[in-house]
């Protein structure tokens, strides 16, 4: 029922005009119900920070690193320093993991190669088309940038302690 409602209200909000940008998702999160927050009526400020309160990842963070005295801006170079460190610590994972597959001494191994690389250049495509969608929902609003980086960070994150594991 609280999905049904959800999606009522978000698509009443946008019949009548209403933007709304989507939270950050969490991969065990709903995206239905994963906390729209409607920028029509908040300032872009508060809009961002009321809509990671209840989200951690890599804009809370930043949100918290930086303070409330400092503006929306200055999230950018916390933002950035996150994406360098991760795409790091992401390549690193997958070129382990690479050199770990290619010790195993089987006729599947070539196979095996290919599909992780098949899945890497898959998730980069499912990263960018996420991330861009996620920025469009802000409709424009000033934060778009940032929950695009944020967004990239999280699913980075994601995916390297998939390689990981």
């Amino acid at each position: 029922m609280r999905k049904l409602i959800s999606v009522v209200v978000v698509a009443t909000s946008f019949a009548t005009g209403v933007a709304f940008a989507q939270v950050p998702a969490k991969p065990d999160v709903n995206p239905v119900t994963n906390g729209a927050v409607n920028m029509a009526s908040t300032p872009t400020t508060t809009t961002a920070k009321t809509a990671v309160t209840s989200d951690a990842g890599a804009l809370k963070e930043c949100y918290d690193a930086i303070g409330d005295d400092q503006p929306r801006t200055a999230l950018q170079p916390c933002l950035e320093r996150k994406t360098r460190e991760v795409t790091s610590q992401m390549n690193i994972a997958y070129k382990k993991l690479e050199a770990q597959t290619k010790e195993i001494d089987s006729s599947a191994t070539p196979k095996a190669l290919a599909s992780l690389l098949a899945s890497q250049r898959t998730f980069e495509k499912f990263k960018d088309a996420q991330c861009q969608w996620e920025a469009d929902s802000a409709m424009g609003g000033t934060g778009a940038g940032d929950f695009l980086r944020a967004c990239e960070v999280d699913l980075m994150r994601f995916r390297t302690k998939q390689l990981s594991d």
